[in-house]
């Protein structure tokens, strides 16, 4: 099951995450420095590898989702992707930050556990990991 881990720097040092594992995509976002949803758009789009946003798109939440989504944007059966100092992530706007983090809990993660293989032709379902570290 896909799921969303909060833990602190410690914690998942301690667990030895990363790059255990030589079948998974690791995608790892630095949260220091992100202060706006554009701010965080773009680290995304950089982080994930995502190709051109077609013209006419927005850096809005429904074009992350159509990439976040896309079978053939993320071509691995594995990711594990995390948001280190994520207490430094949107500090100053917990809104966005609790809409993305509900986003990723509610949709993106059932998205990849099941719910592609009924909503997309020849869905497959992903491996989808995500952990939220705090430096605190």
């Amino acid at each position: 099951m896909n799921t969303l881990y909060k833990m602190t720097t410690e914690e998942f040092e301690e667990k030895r995450i990363l790059y255990k594992f030589n079948d998974v995509k690791y995608v790892v976002m630095d949260g220091k420095g992100i202060e706006t949803y554009e701010q965080y758009f773009d680290k995304l789009w950089d982080v994930f590898g995502f190709s051109e946003i077609p013209e006419g798109w927005k850096k809005d939440f429904h074009t992350e989702d159509d990439f976040m989504t896309e079978m053939d944007e993320l071509t691995k059966d594995k990711y594990v992707f995390v948001i280190k100092n994520y207490n430094e992530f949107l500090a100053n706007d917990i809104k966005e930050k609790e809409k993305i983090e509900d986003y990723y809990e509610n949709y993106l993660l059932p998205f990849w556990d099941e719910e592609v293989e009924r909503v997309v032709v020849e869905g497959k379902r992903k491996d989808f990991d995500i952990y939220l570290v705090s430096n605190e």
